[in-house]
């Protein structure tokens, strides 16, 4: 019996206090995340304040759901569809909205055409000449062998000079060959193989660098934004209490809380700009690297064919590049056609073409011909994660609260379309323990709760989280602290009153 008078003076204290409060208002829960969150719901209003009655801390709240969360579009566009309403019951990775992705998906069609070209490039390097090339090659040479022959009738002494220079520059190949790579073209080759992999560890830096200041800015935005909620919040909050008081605000207390809304809203597109060019930075880090290391192995390879000894085969042929040189300069100077050099040049070129058609590609041009499929591939992944930001999924399974767009409506990035929450996960939410309060509650104490709208329910529970950092107020420092229940009553709704009776070291 003296339990129960005293419990009846708690209840009366604390009414007495919440009528010297504010009124609070049953404003739906808002998260103040822009992008899908695990946040959980926020106190609708002040509540009455709490008091210590025979050493027992009793204090009023809310009854809220787990986790609210708005959703949102990471881009900004044209709303297709919206899949869900108010009380509809979602699961984790549903589709709840979509933006007008036509644009992309052409987009997303030229990557695809991208890819199919570069991999065609490569199957075409590897494969080779047709034979159908390779017979037009030769018939040309037998053309050009034709028009050689017809015309060493009239040679001038033009044509003798291009027969000793092209004698002079077989002899110099077939001194190449024998002798190997001179010190000239040996430093060059491997100034180009140094050049590109500086060009390579260069680019590697300079993203790397890149990458750490756009995380260094999107710490720092990160920071300016909830420096900004903070100030919007203690005004709003301000402002509400003066008009809840019956007061009336005055124009420059509207303007300076439209002006922090407005500095919250440029501190989220701030943050959210930041994260876009993190993003870009690390898809383009792999093409780009890939293509300069490409170049490395290109110049390397280059300077490896160079070092390489002369085959069998090759001296062979510069020897009897050789002695045919010398046979047509003989057949010049005995009878001095007129249109030789430039027929032999005809057939020279048209050796050099039946050559490179029969030739293997180099390992350089096999490594680039890859590159360029590996970055056509990363472009069409890259489209294809851009087309996932076009849509909202459900994080979590929950309830959908409120839908705040429809389709053929324009909505901005981060802009909240969908709010979901866990209606069948609830907690008691106390927001406005004092410091002396909070001293005497700590985390897994027993509660007991009962509620004005249903004298008749009592339940028990346990604080499940105490607010680490306290929130000043108009009336010093105040702590929320989230209570789970034991069990639960199907007449609870979201934000009715609770009376929390704290057992504190029970």
């Amino acid at each position: 019996m003296r339990r129960f008078w005293l419990f009846v003076i708690a209840v009366c204290v604390v009414l007495l206090n919440a009528c010297s409060q504010p009124a609070a208002t049953d404003s739906e829960p808002a998260v103040a995340s822009p992008v899908p969150t695990a946040a959980t719901s926020p106190a609708a209003a002040p509540t009455a304040a709490p008091a210590i009655v025979n050493g027992t801390l009793i204090a009023s709240g809310r009854v809220q759901p787990v986790t609210v969360l708005d959703l949102s579009f990471v881009n900004a566009g044209s709303v297709a569809e919206v899949l869900v309403k108010p009380g509809d019951r979602v699961r984790a990775g549903d589709m709840l909205a979509s933006l007008d992705i036509r644009t992309l998906d052409l987009t997303m069609a030229e990557a695809k055409v991208a890819l199919a070209e570069a991999q065609a490039n490569y199957e075409l390097l590897i494969s080779g000449a047709t034979p159908e090339q390779i017979e037009q090659a030769q018939a040309e040479i037998a053309r050009a062998r034709a028009r050689v022959a017809d015309g060493r009738t009239n040679v001038t002494q033009s044509d003798i000079a291009a027969a000793q220079a092209e004698l002079r520059e077989a002899r110099e190949v077939l001194n190449r060959l024998r002798n190997g790579i001179n010190p000239e073209d040996r430093a060059r080759l491997e100034a180009a193989v140094a050049e590109a992999k500086s060009r390579l560890q260069t680019r590697i830096n300079t993203l790397a660098g890149e990458k750490t200041q756009l995380e260094s800015q999107i710490e720092r935005f990160a920071n300016e934004l909830r420096n900004a909620q903070d100030d919007y919040s203690r005004t709003k909050w301000a402002n509400e209490q003066i008009v809840a008081g019956g007061g009336q605000l005055t124009q420059a207390q509207i303007d300076n809380e439209a002006r922090l809304l407005r500095a919250v809203e440029n501190a989220e597109h701030r943050l959210q700009e930041a994260r876009v060019a993190l993003e870009t930075v690390r898809q383009n880090e792999f093409s780009e690297i890939a293509a300069y290391r490409a170049m490395v192995e290109q110049a390397e390879a280059r300077l490896a064919d160079a070092l390489r000894p002369a085959t069998p085969d090759q001296i062979a042929a510069a020897e009897k590049r050789i002695l045919q040189a010398e046979a047509r300069l003989a057949q010049l100077t005995i009878n001095h056609p007129n249109e030789v050099a430039v027929y032999e040049a005809e057939l020279r070129k048209a050796e050099a073409d039946l050559a490179r058609l029969t030739a293997k590609p180099a390992s350089a041009q096999i490594a680039l011909a890859q590159a360029r499929i590996e970055r056509a591939e990363i472009e069409l992944r890259k489209i294809e994660l851009n087309r996932e930001r076009y849509q909202i999924r459900a994080p979590i399974d929950a309830t959908v609260v409120s839908v705040n767009a429809q389709p053929g409506q324009t909505v901005e990035a981060t802009q909240r379309v969908i709010t979901i929450a866990t209606l069948d996960q609830w907690q008691i939410v106390v927001p406005n323990l004092s410091e002396i309060h909070i001293s005497l509650v700590q985390e897994n104490d027993p509660v007991t709760i009962s509620f004005i709208a249903l004298p008749d329910v009592r339940l028990s529970g346990r604080v499940s989280y105490i607010e680490p950092v306290g929130q000043e107020s108009g009336i010093g420092t105040t702590y929320t602290v989230r209570i789970k229940p034991d069990s639960w009553d199907p007449r609870l709704r979201w934000n009715m009153n609770a009376q929390v009776t704290f057992s504190a070291g029970s």
